[in-house]
């Protein structure tokens, strides 16, 4: 009984973890944006000097969902990917776009 306990327990295990991989496979953009279109503004939200923001990233900006990005105004991913959250938020008016309102 215990061994087949143990068997619906490791499949039921197995399937949440292959769900969760098909989630993330298919989880393609964020907030609107794609990998490419996030990597277009990295220059202008990381290191010492960053850059004013590109053309290509001001344009990629515009069909993000803006106060989707507020969410990850706090998160810690962002100093794992060497992105300074208070540039990040500058983003938008350096682009002539109307900032989300984060604080609510």
């Amino acid at each position: 009984m215990e061994a087949k306990q143990n068997l619906v327990i490791f499949f039921a295990t197995l399937l949440i973890v292959a769900a969760i991989g098909i989630e993330m496979a298919s989880a393609d953009s964020l907030c609107g944006l794609t990998i490419n279109d996030l990597m277009t503004c990295k220059s202008a939200v990381s290191g010492p000097k960053p850059l004013p923001p590109s053309d290509k990233c001001c344009a990629a900006l515009t069909k993000a969902d803006l106060p989707c990005l507020c969410t990850f105004k706090n998160s810690p991913m962002l100093s794992t990917f060497k992105i300074n959250s208070t540039l990040a938020m500058d983003l938008p008016s350096k682009c002539k776009l109307d900032s989300p309102n984060c604080s609510a």
